[in-house]
């Protein structure tokens, strides 16, 4: 089943949403109108050509009006994306008001793809971040504590400008991603001034290095915060063009399929989906910061185990302890509170009250009712309910849904899973069952074989985290077992050949 591959499609939609921000949408970036503002960034109107590996694969434009106290950004992009054979669109808009310091004051995010949609509606008010979600036809309230003031990655080049671009220095931000719904720290680093060829002519540019939770690009720019040039991760590059360059794509569509992209290879493993224990070596990545150890993981040095539940245990619904409250609340995105959700629950559990047979019987509904296709979104409960379509964040978002209204505690797995001819990005849920236990509602596993390799546990702003693996991460799988019988995998040979 080819659509378990998918996870790294949302953590896919959150880089490019960032690299388009952060770079050639950077407000500074604008040409067009030869403004310079008082703060020494020019702004202005401005169109781009995106393009994976040489190819194509959308546009993006921006717009940049200083106001009497603000700046007002506009920005709008379209991509295209090749899944698993399939071209699917995606648009983005942004509207932001910053202070003549570039930080943010009010902003409004829309993402629409072929069958979902979410708007964010956020202002800064004193300490905090009062957030409108809207998503499946409901408007949650969020409030997010801020530690200092946030800005919007479009702002950090033009406030490196007003701070002043010397080579040496650092800076930190702390930026705000709206298609997480989070804040976390940006560090870029000024490594050099130098001369790059722009058309005819030679240009001096400040060379950049910027970092994100892992996900880093390489850009130059000019001392007024155009930039010149950028590169990023998994091939992404932006250029500017005029409105009629931008929006000529390739007509041959993407040339890279996503999926095809980050797949990471091994040897073998007959029968997967029936693994009990799995040893393997992680290579080539440091595994600081990931959840590798604990529950049916355990880790010695770069060697992690699987192995399955067994029986597990059960309890009445709803579980009673406080220890898990968190893995029974409601957020923007698993709305487990909404009368929808809970009657769709209630209809699949019937007058079941063990938490084991309740969990199983809702992994097994929703590995039936949602029809398996990736799709471009962040997805949201209460969509993937109506529209009853997705991949493997899809069905995991639903389940987490219905698991925790009925009072099952349940919390959001990432990491890796084997199928066919090597290792996936994936998601799954766990299920407190006196345990942590591993279930997959997209292969209707229950419990999730043994190649499931957890790596982070935790809502989106965590799971894009999982970046920081792609294109470098190795498998070397050592030893697995079925029930008794033990297939070994030498040491001395990586599972997926030597590179």
């Amino acid at each position: 089943m080819k659509i378990v591959k998918t996870l790294i499609i949302l953590s896919w939609l959150v880089m490019i949403v960032l690299l388009i921000e952060r770079t050639y949408l950077s407000p500074s970036a604008v040409i067009a109108l030869d403004v310079i503002t008082d703060e020494g960034v020019r702004a202005g109107n401005e169109w781009f050509g995106i393009y994976q590996q040489g190819r194509k694969i959308g546009y993006a434009h921006v717009r940049m009006i200083p106001e009497a106290d603000t700046y007002h950004l506009f920005e709008e992009s379209q991509l295209d994306i090749l899944l698993l054979g399939t071209v699917q669109r995606v648009k983005t808009v942004i509207n932001s008001y910053t202070s003549k310091n570039f930080l943010l004051k009010y902003f409004d995010f829309t993402m629409q793809s072929d069958v979902t949609s979410m708007t964010i509606k956020g202002a800064v008010v004193k300490n905090r971040l009062m957030l409108d979600i809207m998503t499946g036809g409901q408007i949650h309230k969020e409030r997010v504590q801020l530690t200092e003031p946030p800005y919007l990655s479009p702002n950090i080049k033009p406030a490196m400008v007003l701070l002043g671009l010397e080579p040496g220095r650092k800076y930190r931000f702390s930026l705000f991603n709206p298609a997480t719904m989070s804040s976390a720290d940006a560090f870029v680093t000024v490594e050099a001034k130098e001369h790059i060829k722009v058309g005819d002519e030679e240009q001096a540019v400040y060379r950049l290095r910027e970092n994100y939770q892992g996900m880093e690009a390489v850009s130059w720019i000019t001392e007024t915060g155009e930039t010149i040039k950028e590169e990023s991760a998994l091939g992404y590059v932006l250029l500017r063009e005029t409105e009629t360059e931008a929006k000529k794509l390739d007509k041959a569509g993407p040339a890279i399929d996503i999926i095809a992209l980050t797949m990471i290879p091994s040897d073998p493993i007959a029968k997967s989906n029936e693994v009990t224990s799995l040893t393997a070596r992680l290579r080539n990545v440091s595994l600081a910061g990931f959840e590798l150890d604990g529950g049916r993981q355990t880790v010695d040095n770069d060697r992690v185990t699987i192995r399955t539940a067994g029986a597990a245990g059960s309890y009445g619904l709803p579980y009673a302890g406080k220890e898990f409250t968190d893995f029974l609340k409601p957020n923007p995105l698993i709305q487990s509170d909404d009368k929808r959700i809970r009657s769709q629950a209630g209809r699949v559990i019937g007058a079941e009250k063990d938490a084991k047979e309740a969990a199983r019987k809702l992994n097994e509904w929703v590995y039936t009712v949602i029809r398996k296709q990736p799709v471009v979104s962040i997805p949201s409960a209460l969509e993937v309910l109506e529209q009853r379509v997705g991949d493997c964040n899809e069905h995991t978002t639903l389940y987490a849904a219905l698991a925790r209204s009925v009072g099952i505690p349940t919390r959001i797995a990432v990491g890796i899973v084997y199928m066919e001819n090597g290792f996936y990005y994936h998601a799954w849920p766990e299920v407190w069952l006196n345990e942590w236990v591993a279930v997959d509602p997209t292969l209707n596993q229950f419990p999730a074989d043994a190649t499931h390799i957890r790596f982070i546990t935790g809502s989106l702003d965590r799971q894009s985290e999982i970046l920081r693996l792609v294109g470098k991460l190795k498998v070397e799988v050592l030893e697995y077992k079925y029930s008794a019988e033990v297939g070994v995998r030498s040491e001395t040979i990586p599972a997926f050949g030597r590179r």
